[in-house]
């Protein structure tokens, strides 16, 4: 299972109120975020839910993740030695930033999607598919932000 999707899945409930999805029960309303985050992306509406759907869902694990580091490094940061503290924010920023990135280059293919002309829309092209349909280069690109991200500071 890809990622992204798992973490759809784990996350349907909370993802579900963030993109105000329709439905009569909790349920209906999980199996609806779980199906556009799944989307083929045949057509531009089709992709553009697909992308809100997954940039929701890393946007709730960035604040899940936000939180829980919060809580964490605070004491960490006041009570651990220096080796601790390096090792802790190290991790914390990567637990951090990651979900982060990954929702900003969803939120940006979203935004592609929806304000690009129709005419640049191409789905036979092989570029246009691997930009906007493969999960591999938003891992990269956003463990290549995160990295930039960490080491800047």
């Amino acid at each position: 299972m890809d990622l992204a999707l798992g973490i759809t899945r784990w996350l349907a409930g909370p993802v579900a109120k963030v993109v105000d999805a329709d439905g009569e029960t909790p349920e209906e309303r999980r199996a609806e975020v779980i199906e556009h985050a799944s989307l083929p992306g045949d057509d531009l509406a089709d992709l553009g839910l697909r992308h809100v759907t997954l940039a929701a869902a890393w946007f709730v694990l960035f604040g899940v993740t936000f939180t829980l580091g919060a809580l964490v490094l605070v004491p960490v940061s006041v009570f651990a030695d220096e080796q601790v503290k390096d090792l802790a924010f190290d991790v914390g920023e990567w637990a951090i930033f990651f979900p982060f990135w990954m929702m900003a280059v969803h939120a940006a293919k979203m935004l592609l999607v929806w304000y690009l002309p129709k005419r640049l829309w191409n789905p036979r092209s092989r570029l246009w598919r691997a930009a906007m349909l493969a999960r591999s280069p938003d891992y990269l690109l956003a463990a290549l932000l995160t990295g930039v991200n960490a080491f800047a500071w």
